[in-house]
């Protein structure tokens, strides 16, 4: 697929076409992201269901937690 966008010379001479190339590359780099993001969503809504999951996370987190206070040198 190509995708052609019609912009004005005197807008990419002004901005710099590396600057634009590369602020474009970014923005569909952003746009994949937000798709794995979505992709990676519905798996684990088909994995755990709602109530699961926060225990999940809930489990995580008191994990991390309980490591993060051994490091700790409290009294």
């Amino acid at each position: 697929m190509k995708l052609t966008i019609e912009v004005p010379d005197e807008e990419i001479y002004e901005l710099g076409k590396e600057t634009f190339k590369k602020k474009i590359e970014e923005y569909l780099q952003f746009l994949k992201l937000e798709k794995d993001i979505k992709e990676l969503s519905k798996e684990i809504k088909q994995v755990f269901s709602e109530e699961e999951y926060w225990q999940e996370v809930e489990k995580s987190r008191q994990e991390a937690w309980h490591e993060y206070k051994k490091g700790l040198e409290l009294e």
